[in-house]
């Protein structure tokens, strides 16, 4: 027994491996003591070289802040540059990916007893300790070769979680009372593969799985949702799509779809399989089957061989898909891709430009999806003073509580799903609102459909964003340590 504490950095898939060994530990007494740990575990990314030298900086960081602590290294840096990472001070361990990710053995390597009973614990977690919304990851690793990838190398091949396990973490995760599950993974589109089985197959499986009996946090039989994680366009297939089309109540309709680029050249050259009219080709498919689908993308600026021309296109591109959100960011060689030998590479002041040019388009193209919203009713995830809806947009809430301190009626609770009337607000122009079923019933007439107002207090909602555009654009957008070193 001892105390821990946890730093993550990188993907969803690593902040679901790190709560898999926060829960190993606690299941043999240890305790989360942040300000004065005996072991700190620091899970790391190396999608990029940036994120490889802020978790370099954070080891160092953590080391001064605790000095008498152990370091465990594991994640994907510790798997790229694992004798490297050994001979840092402080660290008493660096646990490749594969052997992280097993709870005895990463136990065994801590030096703790396993038990018969340990042997016997189901895989995967409990609970997803702090947040609201629980991750859970389906898959891990990838057998695509994108040119700028290094992921697959360090995570191995794609190899999926069967259904029934799955379901029964749904469960748990239900049961300890998150109203929201994010499917991840590496490549959640790659699920099932290996068994002949299609994504849909574990999506439909785990939609139909009711909340328990009894919940902790928000009682009997409460209303709860799924949302994918990043999926390809080109493999949403039309059994996925039509059970999203089927459950918009349980399945978010919320589709991040990355396009990296959107000129078919340097598509090629980063070794995708898409062209940009397949990608756009995509997105009217499910336009047609969905009503105002939130699409976010990632787009990589600066490739090699990334010139005007083609730049002008992947802003064509992304003006055409009209995305929600846009995650920009700039093309980091990672020795031991092809992508790292390749020549012709923009310069920093040229990827800037590029990134600007991108983010006023990505916060144009926001704000005219944002406006397509109004009069949407939308299931609203309380989380302290904002929430999150099934379209991805970040709201800021006021009223919402246990209990209304006047009336002692309950209201809106943390953690509940709260339907919310969208509306364009006029005490903040520029900006949307929205009112739960309670507000609106409370300002209606005598003969007003919305009814008799029910008792205990309304949440108030705005959509937070920058300020949409005080008129549409001229060209509207779509609605748019030295250490053992363990490795796989």
């Amino acid at each position: 027994m001892g105390r821990m504490r946890f730093r993550t950095f990188g993907c969803k898939a690593n902040q679901y491996d790190t709560q898999v060994l926060r829960e190993a530990l606690g299941r043999r007494g240890w305790s989360e003591e942040p300000e004065a740990p005996d072991l700190v575990v620091l899970n790391t990314c190396a999608v990029t070289a940036e994120a490889g030298r802020s978790a370099r900086r954070e080891l160092r960081r953590l080391h001064r802040a605790h000095p008498a602590a152990q370091i465990c290294v594991t994640g994907c840096l510790a798997e790229s540059e694992g004798e490297a990472l050994a001979q840092q001070p402080g660290v008493a361990w660096v646990l490749g990916n594969g052997e992280a990710k097993r709870p005895v053995n990463f136990l065994r390597e801590l030096g703790e007893t396993i038990t018969p009973e340990e042997l016997g614990v189901p895989p995967g977690i409990c609970e997803f300790s702090g947040h609201t919304r629980a991750f859970l990851k389906i898959q891990d690793g990838c057998d695509m070769s994108c040119a700028f990838c290094i992921i697959p190398r360090l995570r191995g091949g794609s190899r999926s979680r069967p259904v029934a396990e799955l379901k029964a973490e749904v469960v748990r995760l239900l049961a300890a009372g998150h109203v929201e599950i994010v499917l991840c993974g590496i490549h959640i589109g790659h699920w099932g593969r290996e068994w002949g089985l299609g994504l849909s197959t574990l999506v439909r499986a785990l939609a139909d799985v009711e909340a328990p009996a009894a919940g902790p946090a928000l009682g009997p039989g409460h209303a709860w949702r799924l949302r994918l994680s990043s999926i390809e366009a080109t493999e949403i297939d039309d059994d996925l799509l039509a059970l999203l089309a089927e459950r918009p109540e349980r399945l978010a309709t919320h589709l991040h779809m990355p396009l990296q680029s959107g000129d078919d050249r340097i598509l090629a050259a980063m070794g995708r399989w898409y062209g940009s009219a397949e990608y756009l080709a995509a997105c009217d498919r499910i336009r047609a089957r969905l009503e105002r689908p939130a699409f976010t993308t990632d787009i990589l600026v600066g490739f090699p061989g990334e010139d005007g021309d083609s730049f002008n296109n992947t802003l064509k591109t992304a003006s055409m898909a009209g995305f929600a959100r846009l995650h920009i960011f700039p093309f980091s060689p990672r020795p031991g891709t092809p992508a790292a030998s390749l020549g012709n590479v923009p310069t920093s002041s040229v990827v800037r430009e590029r990134r600007a040019a991108l983010a006023d388009l990505g916060q144009r193209s926001a704000n005219a999806y944002r406006r397509s919203l109004v009069g949407l009713e939308e299931l609203v995830v309380l989380e302290g003073s904002s929430g999150l809806c099934g379209r991805y947009q970040r709201l800021r809430i006021s009223g919402c509580g246990p209990v209304d301190s006047t009336s002692g009626t309950a209201g809106p609770r943390q953690g509940e799903l709260v339907p919310v009337r969208l509306a364009l607000d006029e005490q903040a122009p520029g900006y949307l609102s929205g009112s739960t079923p309670r507000a609106r019933a409370e300002t209606a007439g005598p003969g007003d459909p919305a009814g008799p107002a029910p008792a205990g207090p309304a949440a108030t909602v705005t959509l937070l964003g920058h300020p949409l555009p005080s008129s549409p654009p001229a060209r509207p957008l779509p609605t748019a340590a030295p250490a053992p070193i363990l490795s796989r």
